[in-house]
């Protein structure tokens, strides 16, 4: 899998050399169409926030390895984010396999893990997916000296937390410092909003599947005062992964922090969704939904996403250290929540207004 141009006998790039060590030859002048000094293998490309990193990474003329599990069919999108050649889907069903998992990582200079479930799976619990999958990963990158692996974590990641997923975080972060001590970069991020994440998705949720005679009454966790978020933007972390590996080794920090521009309480982000799906939303609390659905259910999004405050800590490196501005949640989030609206709430073809369906008896927009 050694990449060579036959013609020239030049090495492209990426792939390691006979000796060990990266080729740091490119070629082009940038983009697509051109060919960088890095070789990068992506886990969980296919993922939610894959998609991002493989699309700023072909940007840039990288070449990539992209190991999945599911059908070839459902990765085949990514290949629109490379130039011919330059992407390398690699069906690996069977991630127990380290010869496997050490063939698809043999070749590259950078390693990033984007793996991990949010919930749990019929046949895989959060340890599995989260921690054990990370640790042979690590071990396979150990096994054939990757000078570099990125891992994505999470700003609360720890071991006394009450979500499941975040005590699997951190024990992720654990097995990858102990695997690879000095090769690891760990990246904290907080609650990520994009057009396919779990977080603006399932607030947008139980606030717009509220019956119109509910008139938005929404069961938020001690209505929303007490627990603070500061997301970010999904597109802007893979971006500044993508720097981070075009970086030169002795620039690069082992350990950053991404949060977003701005810190909401849960009741004003609640508010910024309902302000562009134009829901009505009324907060209550009842302790005894609090009791089912924290200590009885244990309902992991409603314990991680309206229990528990982003903690950032101070000093860590973050966007603006790599040159990329945070976009806030009100500049980007129309483009996928304007789908929680109901149609003739967005325009009426009359008067050209909005119909106001909560006050009125039939909740159809009409004037009645």
């Amino acid at each position: 899998m050694l990449k060579t141009l036959q013609t020239t006998g030049q090495v492209v790039r990426g792939a390691r050399a006979l000796s060990g060590s990266p080729v740091t030859i490119s070629t082009g002048r940038g983009g697509r169409s051109s060919t960088n000094s890095h070789t990068v293998t992506v886990f969980g490309a296919t993922g939610r926030m894959g998609r991002f990193l493989v699309n700023s990474l072909g940007q840039q003329g990288t070449q990539l390895i992209l190991p999945h599990r599911c059908d070839p069919l459902s990765a085949q999108y990514l290949k629109l984010s490379s130039d011919l050649g330059q992407q390398h889907p690699v069906y690996t069903p069977d991630f127990n396999d380290e010869t496997a998992l050490e063939d698809v990582v043999k070749y590259s200079d950078v390693v990033v893990n984007l793996t991990g479930s949010h919930r749990p799976r019929l046949h895989h619990s959060f340890k599995d997916s989260n921690a054990t999958l990370t640790h042979r990963i690590a071990r396979a990158c150990k096994n054939v000296g990757t000078p570099c692996f990125i891992h994505m974590s999470h700003i609360n990641a720890d071991y006394d937390s009450k979500s499941q997923y975040l005590q699997a975080k951190a024990l992720s972060e654990e097995i990858v410092l102990h695997e690879l001590p000095n090769a690891a970069i760990i990246i904290r991020s907080a609650d990520c909003f994009h057009g396919w994440d779990e977080f603006s998705h399932y607030l947008a949720r139980i606030n717009t599947r509220k019956r119109l005679i509910q008139k938005g009454r929404t069961f938020i966790y001690k209505r929303g005062i007490y627990t603070y978020k500061q997301p970010v933007f999904g597109p802007d972390v893979m971006k500044a992964i993508s720097r981070i590996i075009t970086t030169p080794d002795q620039d690069r920090h082992r350990l950053y922090q991404f949060v977003g521009p701005k810190v909401y309480s849960l009741h004003e982000f609640m508010q910024a969704i309902s302000d562009i799906t134009y829901r009505m939303y009324k907060p209550v609390y009842n302790p005894v939904r609090h009791f089912l659905e924290a200590d009885l259910w244990k309902h992991e999004l409603y314990i991680r996403y309206q229990m528990i405050s982003d903690t950032p800590a101070h000093g860590l490196p973050g966007l603006e250290d790599l040159g990329i501005r945070p976009s806030a949640f009100e500049d980007v989030s129309l483009l996928w929540l304007r789908n929680y609206r109901i149609f003739w709430q967005v325009w009426d073809p009359l008067d050209g207004q909005r119909s106001n369906i909560y006050n009125n008896s039939m909740g159809t927009g009409e004037n009645i």
